[in-house]
């Protein structure tokens, strides 16, 4: 019950693994955020544009608009309730950061009252 718009095609050279951890980590919070907030407000808008040797994947979608940050990164905290059975809650982000930097690039999150938008800048490899 959430809206979800794509314009999404590539056929570059980033490893399918990493743009999965991207791809995954990026519509999994997507998808957690926008249950929080009424059916007539969900939506999420996935997109990605590939010029020359860069990759920028973007991920939009509706929140209730309540951020807490982690102290000294760009990071917000996890709002995931802890669980016995994983201690994988609170790294999606991190990991979503540390495939961008491996690519020379960047994770960038930008907030907008109840707009959340994380893009994701990759560079490819050279052939």
């Amino acid at each position: 019950e959430i809206r979800f718009g794509f314009d999404f095609q590539y056929k570059g050279n980033i490893f399918v693994y990493d743009m999965a951890i991207v791809l995954n980590n990026l519509l999994d919070n997507a998808i957690e955020a926008c249950k929080k907030i009424p059916k007539e407000n969900r939506y999420i808008n996935l997109s990605l544009n590939h010029k020359n040797h860069f990759v920028l994947i973007v991920v939009e979608n509706a929140f209730d608009g309540i951020v807490k940050w982690e102290k000294d990164t760009i990071l917000p905290e996890t709002t995931k309730l802890p669980r016995s059975d994983s201690l994988e809650h609170g790294i999606g982000l991190k990991n979503v950061k540390d495939v961008a930097s491996r690519y020379y690039g960047a994770l960038d999150i930008k907030i907008n009252e109840h707009i959340w938008k994380a893009t994701v800048l990759l560079q490819e490899k050279e052939e």
